[in-house]
């Protein structure tokens, strides 16, 4: 008996029309990540939404819980993925605009269960059939999501019509594959993709001081981290109480080259009096520049400032549903805004920012202006580095400097500084692990370190004979001081590494 579903979407990811990503023939794992959502199972027929236009300049591409018809046992993974089983089918309704050759791809992890297993992909007009092979990558036991070529040459014709993904004759049990979405790149937009990937490149400040810091550290230190006792200040006052003496000699001790203090991380405060976030975010600043006090303690221990930005949520864009035209240009006008008037106020001071929720932002706007922004990030320094978080999946886009590295806890080493497969091998490697099995500290009680200093200092000096940097993230309460015995680990991580 078949019964109708229909799923929320919260957010996917773009893994944008880049020809540099990588175009495995197909490859796979698991992980040990912690997922950003509930699951939903699917194992009958799901009804969904609207005709998608086909773009004609650049990637489009069909999102899993976009599907208008869904067959077969799926299940919804947090971060907007299914796992498939056996026998399945997703139909999507498009609109292409001119006759036009594609290139399909694949956003997915194969497991090594689907190895010889056969995927189809149908037009109105043919059906392709390919075998899949297990994709590769960095995550140790765990999922490697690719960009895996499927077809160089699957024609579409002008007008409304359905495209299908499924499989048939599987009689294995269990999970196959771990679905993102499929890619139709045009083939006439493959010179203009390339040109802007290679300008992207070529714009790319180095990273070369952050790779000689070997190391930093990250802390969450937001409206929601606690006291030592688990109650919460205002905002304000815990902003107006911050020792930032003692918080820059705690990160000297550690020997970190770098630190990523976050601003706008689950709540949209910002501790400075930023103009801007201000207009967008009324009553969420402060008088007191702590992002200027921080990094003049840090620089003056030779130790640089990252700042985080959650992107919807700094900017101010709602991505559980599709935001309005409007909307979508306030966006725009928001970073832009906020960017450059950060870059004007702190210029140096700034090194670098690390930018959250990007995969669910292009799922929603995939128009987004990638080098408008790469503009309004370096505004006042042209040397600033940045990220845009895309979590387990492929680059949201080649307009950025480095690998945001979200990956918990220690993945495969990379390779000249770059990783080996996996998602993002065009990215300089930056891996972000956590101390603590969380990344805000909200209670009073400050957990065990995960990482003894021989397992985590074993990893980073590893790292940097590889060319490769890692970010430790650190539990850090309200007062902006830190678990005695994930600060041991980290001073003696200082004498193992920096001994050299």
């Amino acid at each position: 008996m078949k019964k109708e579903i229909r799923i929320g979407i919260l957010g996917l990811i773009v893994s944008v029309s880049i020809i540099t990503q990588n175009q495995a023939k197909s490859n796979v794992n698991i992980e040990m990540m912690e997922d950003h959502g509930k699951e939903n199972i699917i194992d009958q027929e799901q009804s969904a939404s609207a005709c998608i236009n086909l773009s004609t300049g650049k990637s489009t591409f069909l999102y899993c819980t976009e599907a208008n018809i869904i067959e077969g046992k799926l299940q919804v993974q947090g971060g907007d993925n299914m796992t498939w089983e056996g026998n399945a089918k997703m139909e999507w309704e498009i609109n292409v605009p001119e006759n036009e050759e594609y290139e399909l791809f694949l956003i997915a992890n194969i497991r090594n269960e689907a190895t010889g297993e056969k995927l189809s992909f149908k037009t109105d007009e043919k059906t392709y059939r390919f075998e899949l092979a297990e994709t590769k990558g960095p995550y140790k036991g765990g999922r490697n999501f690719q960009r895996v070529l499927l077809s160089s040459e699957v024609g579409l014709k002008k007008g409304i019509q359905k495209v299908a993904l499924l499989s048939e004759g599987i009689s294995k049990e269990g999970v196959l594959i771990d679905i993102r979405s499929i890619e139709l790149l045009p083939v006439s937009a493959k010179n203009k993709i390339k040109v802007e990937t290679e300008r992207a490149i070529a714009s790319r400040a180095s990273v070369g001081w952050l790779k000689e810091t070997g190391y930093g550290l990250m802390f969450h230190w937001t409206s929601q981290s606690v006291q030592r006792d688990g109650s919460i200040k205002k905002y304000e006052d815990a902003v107006n109480d911050f020792d930032v003496a003692k918080f820059a000699h705690m990160v000297e001790e550690t020997g970190a080259g770098y630190v990523i203090f976050t601003i706008g991380h689950a709540e949209s405060y910002c501790p400075a009096p930023i103009k801007s976030w201000e207009k967008v975010h009324p009553g969420h600043t402060t008088q007191r520049d702590l992002i200027e006090e921080i990094a003049n303690a840090l620089n003056s221990k030779g130790i640089k400032l990252i700042c985080y930005i959650n992107g919807p949520l700094g900017f101010n864009l709602q991505v559980k549903t599709e935001p309005s035209t409007e909307e979508k240009q306030a966006f725009i006008s928001n970073f832009k805004n906020i960017l450059s008037e950060m870059g004007k106020r702190y210029e140096n001071k700034i090194a670098g920012y690390w930018f959250d929720s990007w995969y669910q932002i292009f799922e929603r706007f995939p128009q987004v202006p990638f080098e408008e922004f790469n503009k309004a990030v370096k505004t006042g320094n042209k040397d600033r580095i940045f990220c845009l978080n895309s979590w387990i999946y492929p680059a949201v886009t080649p307009w950025q400097d480095y690998w945001a590295g979200e990956v918990a806890s220690p993945i495969e080493l990379p390779e000249n500084g770059y990783m080996k497969d996996g998602p993002v091998p065009d990215l300089p490697y930056q891996a972000l692990l956590i101390m603590e099995p969380y990344w805000v500290q909200q209670k009073a009680e400050m957990p065990e370190p995960r990482f003894s200093s021989e397992k985590l200092g074993k990893y980073i000096e590893d790292c940097m004979e590889n060319g490769g940097v890692v970010t430790v993230n650190m539990g850090i309460y309200q007062d902006g001081t830190v678990g005695e015995k994930a600060l041991e680990v980290m001073r003696e991580v200082k004498i193992k590494v920096k001994k050299k």
